[in-house]
């Protein structure tokens, strides 16, 4: 099992949801973003939501950060119940397993199949 540390930022309104992203995107330090304006308890710890099994978080999570890179490195806005959430992974980010979510169909997979390739 992949535990995750995760840093959090939880926000009630899209709008500002939308401007710490692009904030974090010029080089925003998400610690104090997330002290500032963070809506989770976690604030207080510079947004550190602590250590996670990546079994136990939503899908829309997991892939959310598996697309990180060196040019984007948080993740989000990502809506929830909750509100808004951008996330910063801490250390290694998750890795995509195949489950019966995340694979295709076979209804996708049949043109596939199907289809001829040229000699």
């Amino acid at each position: 099992m992949h535990t995750i540390a995760l840093h959090h930022i939880l926000l009630k309104s899209p709008l500002l949801a939308d401007d710490l992203a692009k904030e974090l995107e010029l080089g925003a330090d998400f610690a104090e973003l997330a002290r500032e304006y963070s809506a989770c308890p976690s604030a207080h710890q510079g947004g550190f939501a602590g250590y996670h099994p990546q079994d136990e978080l939503p899908l829309s999570i997991i892939e959310a950060l598996a697309v990180i890179n060196d040019a984007q490195h948080f993740a989000g806005p990502i809506k929830s119940h909750l509100g808004y959430h951008l996330l910063k992974p801490v250390g290694d980010k998750p890795q995509l397993a195949l489950s019966d979510e995340n694979i295709l169909s076979e209804d996708a997979v049949e043109p596939i199949k199907n289809d001829k390739m040229p000699i």
